[in-house]
């Protein structure tokens, strides 16, 4: 009975110090790697190997484009976009193909995309401004 005892109390002092060193040290959700706070609220990509200087913000594009849809590779960075050219034809773009003459995919986002027309950057939207296509608006 007194080796039990002894076993329990062991026991309990163990689970008692594991308790108090969470509450001392707290582990992250299954120890996931969070990403600087600054970065995180601005939507900005961190990329440890090709650190990027802040840049200013882009200016909105006046080309005659129609951006539909985007897909977004968070693993890569990169990400494709499907985009309406002047000729009304809709085709999809990846990260660094040339849409039209002296205009490049840049980068990709959920709602929009960023262009380099002739070392410019451009930031092509979604519209949306109206309800989706077939809602009932509510």
């Amino acid at each position: 009975m007194r080796a039990g005892e002894a076993l329990g109390w062991a026991l309990a002092g163990l689970l008692l110090a594991r308790a108090i060193w969470l509450a001392i040290n707290p582990a992250g959700p299954l120890g996931a790697v969070q990403a600087p706070a600054a970065a995180a609220l601005a939507g900005v990509a961190v990329d440890p190997f090709f650190p990027q200087a802040a840049t200013p913000a882009d200016a909105v594009s006046s080309l005659d484009l129609t951006l539909v849809g985007t897909r977004v590779d968070a693993a890569s960075g990169r990400g494709s976009a499907i985009i309406a050219t002047p000729d009304g034809q809709q085709q999809s773009f990846g990260s660094g193909d040339e849409i039209m003459p002296g205009v490049r995919l840049v980068a990709v986002a959920f709602d929009s995309v960023t262009l380099d027309r002739g070392g410019a950057r451009e930031t092509l939207y979604i519209d949306q401004s109206g309800p989706a296509p077939g809602g009932d608006g509510k």
